[in-house]
């Protein structure tokens, strides 16, 4: 019965995102039916809301390191050696995007791990609701992480069919792998694709504050501001650069600036989650 359950309610979260998804994408179709300014909305969105779900999830994983002996200046210096690590990875990341040789042994392992954690996430918030609404550990074995792979694949099979993945197949590989379909862009895609992760999260966290709520009042609002804060924040600041300041938004709102620190986020979270432990033997 509990499976069943929890089966219905990750059904009813699922179905909500991508209605979520289709809408947005619909109203914007209607909106702006230029490719080039569809794509502009598309980025101005889905990624300042991508990048609160990286921000509040660095955030929040606070809770699952452990606090040690660590003085307050050498927690300092270990901050300052992460930040430093992850702004010269950026850099050579930039630089590395500036080859067309080099494009696609970077982008791939980016990708997957994006692509690997987005559903790998998914699977685990269906089962967080017979886990007390708590991310756990990632499964061993190869069933879930075979299962995120079909995915990717799926999904990767679609990017190339689209008009902008044709473009880039022939550049990498030297001709077409699909023939082009008409109806989603890339851009549209994987805006798609982060909105789609992004709304779970939020529909996960209103039933986590719904059961907080039964316990204290005031921490379900709590944490519901916090969510709420983390998402709309980037986004407004976003919106404030386009308007103010728009060279910079031509690099916070490109993909691929978003992909890299997305894969840190999906690293960063695994490593905090840890692998399950093993079966204790009969």
């Amino acid at each position: 019965m509990a499976r069943e359950a929890e089966a219905l309610r990750m059904a009813r979260n699922r179905v909500l995102a991508l209605a979520c998804v289709a809408a947005f994408l619909g109203l914007l179709r209607w909106l702006a039916p230029a490719p080039a300014e569809r794509a502009l909305w598309l980025y101005l969105i889905a990624l300042p809301l991508g990048y609160g779900h990286v921000i509040g999830a660095a955030v929040f994983s606070r809770s699952r390191i452990p606090r040690t002996a660590r003085t307050r200046g050498s927690r300092l210096l270990l901050a300052a050696f992460a930040g430093t690590g992850l702004l010269s990875l950026l850099a050579a990341y930039g630089w590395a995007l500036r080859s067309e040789a080099v494009q696609p042994f970077v982008l791939g392992p980016i990708l997957l791990i994006f692509g690997w954690h987005i559903v790998e996430n998914d699977l685990a918030l269906g089962r967080s609701y017979a886990e007390g609404l708590r991310l756990g550990p990632l499964l061993r074995g190869a069933r879930q992480h075979g299962i995120a792979l079909a995915w990717i694949a799926v999904f990767a099979l679609a990017a190339f069919s689209t008009r902008e993945g044709t473009l880039f197949s022939r550049v990498y590989f030297g001709a077409a792998l699909l023939p082009a379909q008409p109806w989603l862009s890339l851009d549209e895609l994987s805006a798609g694709f982060v909105l789609y992760h992004t709304v779970s999260w939020l529909v996960f966290f209103e039933d986590r504050a719904r059961a907080l709520r039964q316990r204290s009042a005031a921490e379900a609002i709590r944490l519901r501001r916090r969510v709420l804060a983390f998402h709309l924040v980037p986004l407004l600041v976003n919106a404030a650069l386009h308007l103010w300041l728009p060279s910079a938004t031509v690099y916070l709102a490109a993909p691929a600036f978003y992909f890299f620190w997305s894969a840190w986020h999906a690293v960063h979270t695994a490593c905090l989650r840890g692998l399950r432990p093993r079966p204790a033997p009969a």
